[in-house]
């Protein structure tokens, strides 16, 4: 499937500050249509990113963190993070599927987590 130029570079500009699917309604709202002459969907942004390379737009709130720096940070492995999150045991959001989760802890929240490591015999310790 190809894309005309001017929409890989449309989406290309568009994907430096926003979400796949606000670059779909976007281009929907200009009046282009997909390959397939279909309203653009996120999924559709996500394959042309793919395609031709193009990296999603960095939205990380500074105040915080990745996967892999909370798991660092706990000495744990990423599947910890993720079944944290999972089970909403973290606060974590992501804007798209496909993206990163970005993670907030609170310092109580920190303080509970180092115990439940420390304390916990299912949770194995990466150094």
């Amino acid at each position: 499937m190809r894309y005309p130029a001017a929409v890989v570079e449309r989406v290309h500009e568009l994907a430096q500050s926003l979400p796949d699917a606000q670059i779909a309604a976007q281009l929907n709202r200009e009046g282009h249509s997909s390959a397939k002459g279909r309203p653009y969907t996120a999924k559709i942004i996500q394959w042309i990113r793919w395609r031709y390379q193009i990296p999603p737009a960095t939205l990380k709130k500074p105040e915080e963190f990745t996967v892999q720096q909370v798991a660092q940070q706990f000495g744990v492995s990423t599947g910890v993070i993720y079944y944290w999150i999972e089970h909403k045991i973290i606060t974590a959001r992501r804007l798209n599927d496909g993206m990163p989760y970005w993670i907030t802890l609170e310092p109580l929240d920190e303080h509970k987590l180092r115990d439940w490591v420390r304390n916990s015999s299912r949770i194995p310790k990466v150094s």
